[in-house]
């Protein structure tokens, strides 16, 4: 299975410091309408679809908030298209696994900034 053939079961993605009205606001044009519940640093979204996104402020060292959309009911078929359609729509770094996820980072991650795209090690 190649990660252009299949989508995802879900999505996640990793945006450095986004204003949560506006990543609200992007999602919202996408799968709008869209409801939010915030407790925390926690936000659940429930998406016109009834499909759930989990949002979760600065989860990871430097900043970084993950977007997590719990089924693959969404308009991308893989971490990499979400990531680079939430860069293209919001102008943050964003990242993403290098491929499917078993749980082994070795890989690498993908991150998408004004440079481009590369493969970074996120935890050296």
């Amino acid at each position: 299975m190649s990660d252009a053939t299949q989508a995802f079961p879900d999505i996640e993605i990793y945006i450095k410091r986004p204003d949560l009205s506006a990543l609200q606001d992007w999602l919202n044009g996408l799968m709008g309408p869209i409801t939010s519940m915030t407790n925390g640093a926690t936000t659940s979204i429930t998406m016109a679809n009834s499909q759930v996104c989990v949002i979760v402020e600065n989860v990871v060292k430097g900043g970084y908030t993950s977007v997590w959309f719990k089924s693959d009911q969404t308009p991308w078929a893989t971490d990499r298209d979400c990531a680079l359609a939430a860069w293209e729509a919001l102008g943050l770094e964003t990242r993403c696994s290098n491929g499917g996820w078993d749980g082994n980072d070795e890989q690498g991650w993908r991150r998408f900034t004004a440079a481009g795209e590369t493969i970074v090690n996120w935890f050296v």
